[in-house]
């Protein structure tokens, strides 16, 4: 995926398609799909990047897909679900969380009422620490109605 744009787009066909595979995909594309929806309508998509690992969901600020490439690692902010304890979390951190969940630094239980205002109060950190001396969009400002 060469622009933001298309890494949003990609990612919400490729989720809506997981319950035809497997029945037990659902819940997970249920709750998913609207979060990434709204990000779009809020304009998240002219910002930042999505992707997956496994079943996580990923937002950067990266221009490039592919934030393993990078180096050093740069932060990142992922949408996750505990199966054992069935919680949805957002979580900063700078390393893939599927290959290393101790490398959390940053981490709140969300659900489908707290995730918009959660990932809202993450992003504008994200930008801050990748794109310093950049202005935040409006998109991520405090402003922004989304």
């Amino acid at each position: 995926m060469k622009t933001k744009q298309e890494s949003w787009d990609w990612l919400t066909r490729w989720i809506e398609t997981l319950p035809s595979e497997n029945a037990n995909w659902a819940p997970f594309t249920a709750f998913v799909v609207p979060v990434l929806r709204a990000c779009v309508r809020a304009g998240l998509d002219k910002h930042s990047r999505v992707g997956q690992s496994m079943t996580h969901i990923i937002f950067s600020t990266a221009e490039e897909h592919g934030l393993e490439k990078y180096s050093p690692s740069p932060p990142r902010v992922t949408l996750l679900h505990d199966r054992q304890k069935d919680q949805w979390f957002i979580a900063w951190s700078h390393l893939n969380l599927i290959v290393r969940p101790e490398a959390v630094e940053r981490q709140d239980c969300v659900t489908s009422e707290t995730i918009l205002p959660t990932l809202k109060s993450y992003l504008p950190d994200l930008w801050r620490e990748t794109r310093p001396g950049e202005s935040i969009p409006a998109t991520l400002g405090e402003q922004s109605g989304w």
